[in-house]
């Protein structure tokens, strides 16, 4: 059914609305004349739009998930007061027509998802005012025209997992564009100069080797992600501007020393680098550290000076014992790493079950205690997927309740989300909690029917 509202001016329908019942709604007393918010999200059978001719006054048309629409009409032109246009998981949708450069107003366009969609139109760049384009996983997408070079005022453009693209225009300078997103863009060897004011470069999982000498000049950027390439090296104006960087390398045996010098490294993520031994000492700045499938990892010839640093390290199963002991003592925040125990110097643990009780010292409690708690893990389904399968699944909820004698204690954070659970892994993490007893009783649970709590353990911190 749909609803019509004259003081909203907008139309709303539910879930899989029939096209059919969609034009009786439309060929009644209520001109489209007047619409100014039109949302058909989810929409699965809708397979065209009527004219659009009228509706003149339309500011925003949603179109989310309409997966059976196939065509989009050219009437869209006359909307010459269009805002927003969302037509993000199309999925069948092939080209938008050209009359889209009508809508000079146009600020946010989202076609994420659009896998059918292989080019924009030319007249693209007649929509001046354009702020935002999404086109994360047009999977069908191999260029984008020219005339994007018109859009001045574009902020944000996102080409995420469009695997087929293979080239970016040149000779164009976007001088408002800030975030530009070419993640898992497989086929895009060159990254061209399309503007000098970008803030957040992505560059990751693509096959870019290098980056424009100019980058150096570019005083806003704040981020540039990208992935390890030995031509780095050969790029030292690009070092002092990563933030972020990936290697998944199975050759490499080792980490460059010169990876030491990336002064704003926030994040660093190892992935299949089966044959790197030791790591060397990462910049100050790392408040992230992931190691995934590094199947010889065996030493941390390093330290690290940020006591918030997260650290996950999956599957690493050859970590000697110093290594594995100066991840958990080192952070305060989130680690995961291989353990069949849990380690000996949290003070109190269980060999069993994912409960305990402790006794504290009844002299000097203060009302707020901060606890380092760690957990052993053991995921009965993980030896029936890839290992990959299971670490890329959504984040795992770990909660907890401390009480005494049936009475909840509050407790900041309430609970964290980590890594999904794997077969025999560390967890550990810290939490607060507000207390009136000397005698806890500890309970751990997670939100995964497939995930069990063999030990735990916790240790005030002081």
């Amino acid at each position: 059914m749909g609803s019509f509202s004259n003081d909203m001016f907008a139309f709303q329908f539910s879930y899989g609305v029939q096209f059919s019942k969609l034009h009786k709604l439309w060929e009644g007393n209520q001109p489209l004349g007047n619409l100014k918010w039109m949302y058909l999200n989810h929409s699965k059978n809708l397979k065209e739009l009527p004219d659009l001719t009228t509706a003149t006054k339309l500011e925003e048309l949603f179109l989310v998930e309409c997966s059976s629409l196939v065509e989009f009409p050219s009437s869209i032109g006359s909307a010459v007061k269009l805002q927003r246009l969302y037509l993000s998981d199309c999925s069948r949708l092939v080209e938008l027509p050209s009359s889209i450069g009508n809508a000079i107003n146009l600020v946010w366009l989202n076609l994420i998802g659009c896998s059918s969609l292989v080019k924009l139109p030319s007249s693209i760049g007649n929509a001046t005012n354009l702020q935002g384009l999404y086109l994360d996983m047009c999977t069908g997408l191999v260029e984008l025209p020219s005339s994007i070079g018109n859009l001045h005022k574009l902020q944000t453009l996102t080409l995420l997992g469009c695997s087929k693209l293979e080239a970016l225009p040149t000779n164009i300078n976007l001088k408002s564009l800030d975030t530009l997103d070419l993640t898992g863009c497989l086929l895009l060897k060159f990254f061209p100069e399309i503007s000098t004011n970008i803030m957040d470069l992505r560059l990751m999982r693509s096959a870019i080797k290098k980056v424009p000498s100019s980058i150096k000049l570019w005083s806003r950027l704040l981020d540039l992600e990208m992935s390890y390439n030995e031509n780095l090296k050969d790029y030292p104006h690009a070092l002092e501007r990563v933030t972020e960087l990936h290697l998944s390398d199975t050759k490499i045996q080792k980490l460059p020393s010169w990876v030491s010098s990336f002064t704003r490294l926030d994040r660093l993520v190892l992935k299949e680098c089966k044959k790197v031994v030791s790591l060397p000492q990462l910049s100050d700045s790392l408040s992230y550290l992931k190691a995934v499938n590094c199947e010889s990892l065996e030493r941390l010839d390093c330290s690290f000076h940020n006591p918030n640093i997260r650290l996950y390290f999956v599957n690493c199963f050859k970590l000697n014992k110093e290594a594995r002991e100066l991840i958990i003592r080192t952070s305060t925040n989130r680690v995961v790493l291989p353990g069949g125990e849990v380690p000996a110097h949290f003070t109190y643990r269980t060999t069993s079950g994912s409960s305990l009780t402790i006794r504290l010292n009844e002299r000097h409690l203060p009302t707020s205690m901060r606890f380092k708690a760690c957990i052993l893990l053991f995921d009965k389904s993980v030896k029936e997927k890839k290992v990959e399968e299971v670490y890329d699944r959504k984040a795992m909820k770990v909660s907890y309740r401390i009480m005494d004698r049936g009475f909840s204690f509050p407790c900041r954070p309430t609970h964290h989300y980590l890594a999904p659970p794997l077969k025999e892994h560390l967890y550990t993490f810290e939490f607060e909690v507000d207390v009136t007893s000397n005698e806890l009783f500890f309970d751990f649970q997670v939100d995964r029917n497939e995930a069990v709590i063999k030990e735990c353990g916790v240790q005030l911190q002081l």
